[in-house]
């Protein structure tokens, strides 16, 4: 069972990178990838807003999923941070931001989306940093992903915020983050179910 929950938990994840790859394809031809979001693609009233929707709709089941197998080895704070960050992502697909650049939208449903945003970023901060140290303190390639996960969730976080003019590219590079550190963990905990005794 748990190797297919890994199998579905994965191919979610490649399908919501997939969706968030091919929003400059569906949006309009003013869209600039490294000024404006995949948020942005999503909100209310923007052609093709489907596809970045579905993509964190997918990456947020795709958590879900992992957060209800991944209890033990995330351990109780890890696996309800990384929850919180699943049910907020999904959030951010129910609840669309505001089109900005002068767009009619409804302010309630946007500053909604704001929230969902917000508390999906800290979640996987507290989730990984969580994770992290239930970990210990071992070396090794994990141990090193948590940590550069934990700083470039961060930095990105922080940069989108500060420099707007690349917040298209600092959001990208934050959901490559989480999409990487989410895999990894996937196939991870495969890995040691498969090596424990039945």
């Amino acid at each position: 069972m748990s190797r297919f929950v890994s199998v579905v938990v994965v191919l979610l994840l490649v399908a919501s990178a997939l969706c968030f790859a091919l929003v400059p394809v569906v949006v309009p031809d003013s869209s600039d990838v490294v000024r404006d979001t995949v948020t942005l693609a999503g909100a209310q009233g923007v052609p093709g807003a489907w596809l970045a929707r579905t993509g964190f709709v997918l990456l947020g089941a795709a958590v879900l999923a992992e957060a209800a197998r991944d209890g033990d080895a995330w351990g109780p704070a890890g696996r309800a941070a990384h929850a919180v960050f699943g049910a907020a992502t999904v959030s951010m697909a129910v609840f669309s931001a505001s089109p900005g650049r002068g767009g009619a939208s409804d302010a309630v449903e946007a500053s909604l989306h704001t929230w969902a945003a917000t508390v999906a970023v800290a979640a996987f901060v507290v989730g990984v940093l969580a994770v992290r140290i239930r970990r210990g303190t071992r070396p090794g390639p994990v141990g090193v992903l948590d940590v550069a996960a934990l700083a470039a969730a961060v930095v990105l976080a922080l940069a989108a915020e500060t420099m707007p003019a690349g917040a298209g590219v600092t959001e990208r590079l934050l959901l490559t983050v989480g999409l990487v550190w989410y895999t990894v963990e996937a196939v991870r905990q495969t890995r040691i179910g498969a090596a424990e005794p039945s």
